[in-house]
């Protein structure tokens, strides 16, 4: 059958027609474009096909100085955007200064980021993924700048982002977020290193 027969070669030759793959052998039109690549074998079609799948880089160093945050998930691009412009403003403001209504959207931000999390840590697909430390740390941090440094809300929030200190790539991350968390609390003036 000529579908079997594309199916099995792999592609559809010049006129339309199945070509025949015999293994072992390497047809003429395959070792050109192998040469003009440069390589000594063509790409096999494994080979061909993976080289058109998308890369996925891990998601941001884990050596990033809190408040930042690497966008982890598409999907999630407005949530970093309310959340970077929320820690913004509390950190020229001070959390001892923070107005009602910015504590209050440092709380909702708070929740979505740890619910958030939970869902992508409850997902079998994503359930190890380190990326979700991201998630639990700036709802840490929002909480810290809605609550203070020494709330039992904050210290809930932060246990989350703590867990994650025995993880080998995450745990530097987590120190990280302990030296941004007292220098907040400590009311000092934030530099350019923080």
């Amino acid at each position: 059958m000529e579908v079997r027969g594309w199916l099995r070669g792999g592609g559809l030759g010049r006129a339309g027609r199945a070509e025949e793959v015999v293994p072992g052998l390497k047809s003429e039109s395959a070792s050109a474009d192998g040469k003009e690549r440069g390589q000594e074998e063509p790409l096999s079609r494994v080979q061909q096909l993976l080289s058109g799948l998308p890369v996925c880089p891990a998601p941001g160093a884990f050596a990033t100085p809190p408040p930042a945050c690497p966008s982890v998930w598409e999907r999630d691009k407005a949530l970093l955007a309310r959340y970077h412009a929320y820690v913004d403003d509390a950190e020229k403001i001070g959390w001892r200064a923070m107005p009602d209504a910015s504590r209050e959207e440092g709380r909702e931000l708070a929740a979505q980021w740890r619910s958030r999390a939970i869902d992508l840590s409850s997902a079998k697909a994503t359930e190890q993924c380190d990326g979700i430390y991201w998630y639990f740390q700036n709802a840490a941090i929002a909480s810290l700048f809605a609550e203070g440094p020494e709330s039992e809300a904050f210290a809930r929030y932060r246990r989350d982002a703590e867990s994650y200190r025995g993880w080998s790539r995450v745990g530097g991350q987590v120190q990280l977020f302990d030296e941004y968390v007292t220098v907040i609390a400590s009311g000092a003036p934030l530099g350019p290193d923080i």
